[in-house]
């Protein structure tokens, strides 16, 4: 049995599961920490098609735990390492000898940003807890995350997406609905936190707006959080440039994504940023700050630019930038075959086949 322990399902984690299930029938369990009920990111129904079970019932917990005690079990694979069933799960692996993966989005540069007594007990206390398990770096930062730990077997197993948000077909469509039809459209995707620049990203649409003739350009907004009532306040005073669609069901997003000429992830700390490749997926440029760790492996020249994070200027120029090179659409990023890589990487664990796959 090949045993994953995760928070719960995602369009970007399920479709990885149901292939391996399609590849092992009846070898590939999920244990998900929550349930797609108690989860409020938009991301619509998700109908696994693998076996899974939930942790948040005391069937669930009994479940893992006769899973990690049977004589079946090959691999465990936890995608985190916070939480009671990822402890039990790692110490488990390493008491009975099986090999352990880990996979996770942190990223070495909010690692570096602790103090250097925290970050020396963080990694004794991973050393004691996860051994030397095969880790699945999801990305360059991730690796270089690890690697600041004291991890060195590591394996590039990319933060792909299987399947992109759908609706991208409605995308000329919605920009009618927004009435942005001559304009070039910026959009942001994501929860209205500080922490994501918003408000760095509302301040330089601004700067951008009076450096242009006017109806040169709009800004869409789509997300929920802590920020919604000023951020609503904000589009209220600009109706001719803003458009605020609130939170978007992850099964319409395509369109938001197609209809933008650019999107924009002014983050001021981001471990990942599916973001990223989901505009790129889409066809649709980027501009991201300098702390968002998937554009240091999918933004390069051509496809978007960077600007540092919590610099408003910086960002406005970004903007700009973008704005002088005209609306265009890029070819679609191709995602990484995140599946299949697993799955050699399974294979090789439990000794089906050679390695495929060269360390990080």
């Amino acid at each position: 049995m090949f045993l994953f322990v995760l928070q719960c399902p995602t369009p970007h984690h399920t479709p990885l599961f149901d292939r391996l299930h399609a590849a092992w029938p009846g070898r590939v369990h999920v244990y998900y920490r929550f349930d797609r009920e108690e989860q409020t990111r938009g991301w619509g129904d998700q109908r696994p098609r693998h076996p899974y079970t939930v942790l948040t019932n005391p069937s669930g917990r009994r479940a893992l735990l006769r899973s990690l005690s049977a004589p079946t079990l090959e691999v465990v694979c936890l995608f985190g390492y916070r939480g009671w069933a990822h402890i039990l799960s790692a110490l488990t692996a390493r008491v009975r000898r099986i090999p352990l993966i880990v996979r996770c989005d942190s990223n070495v540069r909010a690692e570096l940003a602790r103090p250097p007594l925290r970050r020396w007990l963080k990694r004794h206390y991973l050393r004691g807890l996860l051994g030397q398990p095969e880790i699945w770096a999801v990305g360059s930062a991730n690796a270089a995350y690890w690697r600041l730990l004291g991890f060195d077997r590591l394996q590039l197993v990319p933060f792909a997406l299987p399947e992109l948000p759908r609706g991208a077909e409605q995308a000329a469509a919605l920009r009618v609905g927004w009435e942005l039809t001559d304009r070039f459209v910026f959009g942001y995707v994501g929860r209205l936190e500080e922490l994501k620049g918003v408000t760095d990203l509302l301040a330089a649409f601004d700067l951008v707006r009076n450096r242009l003739p006017a109806g040169s350009v709009g800004l869409v907004l789509v997300g929920t959080g802590s920020l919604t009532a000023s951020v609503t306040a904000h589009v209220a005073r600009r109706p001719a440039d803003c458009r605020f669609l609130g939170p978007v069901a992850h099964d319409r997003l395509g369109a938001v994504y197609a209809a933008a000429d650019v999107v924009v992830v002014p983050s001021r700390w981001e471990p990942w940023g599916l973001v990223v490749n989901e505009a790129l997926g889409l066809g649709t440029p980027v501009v991201a700050s300098d702390e968002v760790a998937a554009a240091d492996d999918l933004v390069a020249a051509g496809n978007g630019r960077r600007f540092p994070a919590g610099d408003v200027g910086g960002l406005a120029e970004a903007m700009l930038a973008e704005y002088r090179l005209g609306a265009r659409r890029l070819p679609r990023l191709v995602a990484a075959d995140t599946a299949g890589t697993m799955a050699r990487r399974l294979r090789h664990l439990v000794s089906e086949e050679a390695p495929a796959d060269a360390p990080v």
